[in-house]
């Protein structure tokens, strides 16, 4: 009977155990046993034969939010928080904290003043207004104390720019922990930089342009100083009666004082060419945008967030939700060193929103960013929803030191906490 072999495996040696006809095997040879042989043959198997790769499992999910993409290098304060403040406003109606959106709320009759809709609406715009304003200023002391927490990482101290990762938290519920819906807006690519810092190389070269002003000025009254002292040399030696040597000195020492000013013009002419040089060192400054042509860009902006929302929403990936009217509350992720007197820091709910932020974070695809957040268990109250606001390089992964706590030895500054505006949003549906 034939003994099957897969195809991987050689065809067997003739001295196998039990198939030998009597002829080919030698009468001298000891039968070996099946299991001995088979374990044998699969330790002596062709090395060319590879293993079979299993698939790579991947380490997390991929990005499960709405992505707003925008073409810039970087993103700034002025567009972070006409976003922010725009997402604010779509949240308020398609969680059903108002009757219509925040933007045609003004555009209603107006009604009785003493009623009690006409109340609540006109203080949900005031606070609408009023966080307005302040996102502007928010985000660029963010991004003041994004870099110096850089700077003091790094040792550097120079104001050079660069891009951080911001988040901010919309919860909407009756009180910061007992939140029934947390939306959290995260913006990569923020341009972080010392604001109110001077450019350094535009003081060194009004320093430098005085410095020659005032060198050209002591050397005209040196030069004046030496043309009367000449003179009175040529005075006093026309007095004596000397007038062949008096010719001779007149001649040469107008030679030499000529040469002297030839070269000291040349030196003049070097050093005006080494300060002309020396500002193309420097980084270019931005190009100028106008003050319409920014406010074009922030509309666009505001279109494109509305229709990425849109279309997440009909994906069935959306923010929208029936909710009874309660209250919305504001929150930053922000630096110890952050200071602004709109916001106060919430030290009580750093571990529950950094719960959030780590699901945001994992159902985003960063894993490592999700890691580093070092909760003690994740978000168990709800689901988290968010949307991402990221530049032309779209969302990249930041190093997780930026996530992380504060480890021994380094500046209690540096520490990411949360912070809460000082106003609030109560819902109303009556109109």
């Amino acid at each position: 009977m034939p003994i099957l072999t897969p195809e991987a495996v050689p065809p067997l040696p003739k001295t196998f155990g039990g198939a030998y006809n009597g002829q080919d095997r030698p009468p001298t040879a000891k039968a070996t046993s099946t299991p001995v042989l088979v374990e044998k043959l699969i330790k002596e198997l062709p090395r060319s034969h590879p293993k079979l790769e299993q698939p790579p499992i991947e380490n997390g999910p991929k990005n499960a939010y709405p992505v707003v993409k925008l073409d810039v290098d970087t993103i700034s304060e002025a567009v972070a928080g006409r976003l922010a403040t725009s997402l604010l406003g779509h949240v308020l109606f398609l969680k059903n904290q108002v009757p219509f959106p925040v933007m045609q709320l003004g555009r209603l009759p107006g009604g009785k003043v003493n009623s009690r809709a006409f109340k609540q609406r006109t203080e949900l715009l005031s606070s609408y207004d009023t966080i307005s304003s302040h996102l502007d200023t928010t985000f660029s002391a963010l991004s003041t104390a994004l870099a110096r927490c850089a700077n003091a990482k790094t040792g550097n101290t120079t104001s050079t720019n660069k891009v951080a990762q911001a988040h901010v938290a919309i919860l909407v519920g009756p009180s910061l922990g007992a939140a029934k819906s947390k939306v959290i807006l995260g913006i990569d690519g923020l341009e972080a930089r010392v604001w109110g810092v001077r450019d350094d190389s535009k003081v060194r070269g009004k320093e430098n342009a005085a410095l020659e002003d005032n060198s050209n000025e002591s050397e005209d009254e040196e030069e004046e100083e030496e043309e009367e002292e000449e003179e009175n040399h040529e005075e006093s030696d026309e007095e004596r009666g000397d007038d062949d040597l008096e010719g001779s000195n007149g001649a040469e020492e107008p030679e030499e004082s000529e040469d002297e000013d030839e070269e000291d013009e040349a030196n003049e002419d070097e050093e005006e060419e080494s300060a002309d040089d020396n500002p193309t060192l420097s980084p270019p400054l931005p190009p100028y945008i106008s003050y319409a042509e920014e406010q074009r860009f922030l509309q666009n902006a505001e279109r494109l967030l509305s229709r990425t929302l849109a279309a997440a929403d009909a994906e069935g990936n959306g923010i929208a939700s029936e909710m009874t009217p309660t209250q919305t509350h504001i929150l930053i992720r922000a630096p110890r060193r952050f200071n602004h007197p709109a916001w106060i820091p919430r030290q009580n709910v750093t571990n529950a929103l950094d719960a959030s932020l780590q699901d945001f974070m994992y159902n985003s695809g960063f894993v490592n960013a999700a890691t580093a957040l070092s909760t003690k268990q994740s978000s168990k109250k709800g689901k988290v929803e968010g949307v991402w606001v990221t530049s032309r390089g779209g969302i990249q992964e930041r190093p997780t030191a930026d996530l992380a706590p504060v480890e021994a030895g380094q500046d209690d500054a540096d520490e990411m906490i949360w912070w809460s505006w000082d106003g609030k949003f109560v819902g109303f549906n009556d109109w």
